[in-house]
């Protein structure tokens, strides 16, 4: 990892701390794949290794998230 990107992790990853620390539950939405979205959740601290959490590809969540495939999301 280069070092400005080491740098903008520590700084993402302290911004989660402070969000969690308030309550809030932090969510990530991302065009990578599953494996490379899971990846970086776990280095900035959204989920915990080896902890149970859900992971979905982006069909998958608009499935959830629509009545219908052409509808658009208000």
């Amino acid at each position: 990892m280069l070092r400005a990107e080491a740098v903008e992790m520590l700084q993402v990853a302290a911004a989660i701390r402070q969000c969690q620390s308030a309550g809030i539950t932090v969510r990530m939405v991302t065009g990578d794949n599953v494996n490379t979205a899971r990846s970086v959740a776990v280095k900035c601290g959204i989920i915990q290794p080896r902890s149970k959490f859900l992971v979905l590809e982006g069909p998958e969540f608009n499935r959830m998230i629509r009545k219908s495939p052409n509808e658009p999301v208000c």
